[in-house]
């Protein structure tokens, strides 16, 4: 493992060595930090748990190699992945290659570890990704980064049509373990200015006794100046051998308004089934805050996040005290 990290590493010293006269060089930053209280867990065993703690701290660099050619490299750190000696471990979250214009004016194709098309447009209108991953990501349905070659671009002249692509070894990032490949597609549609629909698949064949995975998704969002919606929804379906198919499916709706200067409330509700054979269980999640922003690159975020599963005698309830910081 330690092996594998720092060829990593050595690949990204190399990408930030790209001679200072390259065009568009770019160091960037973001953190995402709470102070978070347990209010209630499922059984009452580890009520009061409270504490501090990094979620993510990404330092991006994008490397302008020409007017078509440009790098990103980003190093991702957080509490949730440590050494051996417990401490916080970074690890490589992006690394490829862009090629704008790519065989025809708009049209970009990637190579590396990069983001699938499968959630980009409701992530971007969800707008709160401080808080919480789309439900998709969240569910573990589609990973955010998967290693392989994505290519995107418009299908009409006005744009208002667009496509996303990705092969894929669907391995989260990681190297590749097995053979198989995913193949992710997605069309997005633009009615209207303030309009964005979405609808994608995704099918994966797999080792390890599971036949296949076919995932489908759509979504749905509206924005105005001061506020935005959006709904998204998938359904997974995992085939195995010897064992009984999965079916996970999920709706998610989400609500973001300014309702003062630098100040932003914002809420969401996920419902999602889980269906094993002749089992079914229903979960119920939410998380509700207030955004203040006393700088644009600064967000303290006091916040709720409640869930609970049919199986579960009460519900989980955690308030929190999110720090936001882009630099």
């Amino acid at each position: 493992m330690r092996t594998y990290l720092l060829r990593r590493f050595l690949v990204l010293a190399a990408l930030v060595s790209i001679p200072a006269t390259a065009s568009g060089q770019r160091i960037s930053g973001l953190v995402y930090s709470d102070y978070s209280y347990l209010v209630q867990d499922e059984t009452g065993e580890s009520d009061g748990e409270n504490g501090f703690g990094l979620r993510r701290m990404y330092i991006t660099g994008d490397f302008g190699i020409s007017d078509d050619f440009s790098v990103r490299a980003r190093v991702e750190a957080n509490d949730g992945s440590t050494t051996e000696q417990g401490r916080i471990a970074p690890f490589v979250k992006d690394l490829y290659l862009k090629w704008s214009d790519f065989v025809a004016d708009g049209h970009v194709l990637q190579i590396g570890i990069t983001s699938p098309p499968s959630f980009t447009v409701s992530e971007s209108f969800w707008g709160f990704r401080s808080l919480e991953k789309t439900i998709q990501d969240l569910e573990s349905v589609v990973s955010s980064r998967d290693t392989g070659v994505a290519l995107r671009g418009p299908i009409t002249s006005s744009g208002s049509v667009r496509y996303g692509l990705m092969v894929g070894n669907d391995s989260g990032g990681r190297p590749e373990s097995n053979k198989n490949k995913r193949v992710y597609g997605q069309l997005e549609f633009r009615p209207a200015r303030r309009v964005a629909v979405t609808v994608g698949a995704d099918y994966a064949d797999r080792s390890g006794g599971e036949e296949g995975a076919l995932n489908v998704n759509a979504f749905v969002g509206y924005r105005t100046d001061a506020a935005v919606v959006g709904v998204e929804v998938f359904s997974n379906q995992l085939d195995r051998v010897g064992a009984a198919d999965r079916d996970h499916v999920g709706v998610s709706l989400f609500a973001r308004a300014a309702v003062a200067p630098n100040v932003e409330l914002v809420g969401r509700f996920d419902r999602t089934m889980t269906d094993v054979g002749a089992s079914s269980t229903w979960s119920n999640y939410g998380v509700f805050g207030v955004s203040l922003s006393p700088h644009e690159d600064v967000h303290f975020i006091p916040n709720v996040l409640v869930s609970q599963s049919e199986a579960d005698d009460q519900a989980a309830v955690t308030g929190r005290v999110t720090l936001h910081m882009d630099f």
